[in-house]
């Protein structure tokens, strides 16, 4: 290759991986039942204390989004869900940091109550104030149909 080929041998290298991206995924679970989501107060993250949300966590290595779904319903909220019960809702892509991939799973039902403290349903119309932006951002995107969104909303090209 090289000069008797016209092309350039460290273009066709493979691109270092110190150029590729890290990109954080968090699951985010929709739980409604009776016109009511459950919402849980953020404690002691470092980011948005006091703020409410869905149940969220990350991706863990070598887990699947739906093991994570079920890890967070028994972490975060207190109930048991199964795999079968477990749908995709929405996919939001958050360019506000470092970049983040948020995938929001509806379950259509589940096992337990929540006790947890902080954790408590609000009415889906009347989201309390005190929430976490991109939150609130993709459950009124969910809710009016949309499947994907950025956050912050990108401006269309023209």
């Amino acid at each position: 290759m090289g000069a008797a080929s016209g092309r350039d041998d460290a273009a066709i290298r493979a691109p270092d991986a110190s150029h590729h991206r890290r990109v954080v995924v968090d699951v985010v679970l929709l739980l409604v039942r009776n016109g009511r989501i459950l919402l849980r107060e953020r404690a002691n993250t470092g980011y948005g204390d006091g703020a409410y949300e869905p149940p969220t966590g990350q991706l863990a290595d070598r887990e699947t989004i739906v093991e994570t779904a079920i890890r967070v319903a028994r972490a975060e909220a207190g109930i048991a869900i199964g795999a079968g019960n477990v749908s995709l809702a929405h996919v939001m892509q958050d360019v506000s940091g470092r970049g983040r991939i948020a995938f929001f799973l509806t379950v259509s039902g589940w096992e337990g109550e929540h006790d947890s403290p902080g954790v408590r349903w609000f009415p889906v119309g009347n989201l309390p104030t005190n929430m976490l932006d991109r939150s609130r951002v993709a459950l009124r995107n969910y809710a009016a149909g949309m499947r994907f969104s950025t956050y912050p909303a990108l401006a269309a090209s023209a």
